[in-house]
């Protein structure tokens, strides 16, 4: 697929996930899709990894359990036929005390197969503010 497809597609996605449409998401991802967020494993509770569909699915749940997102926004784009890196700004209340806590430069790294669709997902960010909020 082409760098816009792609970029296109993960539009969809963050569409979907803006509006809390699990399954759009999931319409966007290989069937074969791996997720890894290994920032925080311990500490933030949708960290680690998850596999297929349904590993999807089940990070999502985590991530909606513990906070409200309420600020999610993309700021840049960079993409090939293969990758699309986004520069997202995030902000996120914790649900089990109320602190916000800001994520200004989260990137996310989707890696697509040939049929265009989302097939790994990786993050790189900043955690000492994140992981600040959820040890207090």
């Amino acid at each position: 697929m082409s760098a816009e497809n792609n970029i296109q597609t993960v539009k969809h996605m963050y569409a979907a996930f803006k509006r809390g449409d699990g399954e759009a998401m999931v319409k966007c991802c290989a069937e074969n899709l791996k997720v890894v967020i290994d920032i925080g494993v311990d500490i933030i509770p949708w960290a680690g990894e998850y596999e297929g569909h349904e590993g999807l699915r089940e990070e999502q749940r985590r991530m909606a359990d513990a906070v409200k997102v309420t600020h999610f926004e993309q700021l840049d784009f960079l993409a090939s036929e293969t990758r699309v890196a986004v520069v997202n700004e995030v902000e996120l209340t914790l649900k089990k005390n109320g602190r916000t806590v800001s994520v200004p430069r989260f990137v996310q790294i989707l890696t697509f197969n040939s049929a265009g669709q989302i097939e790994h997902v990786c993050q790189a960010y900043d955690p000492t503010d994140i992981l600040n909020v959820f040890r207090s």
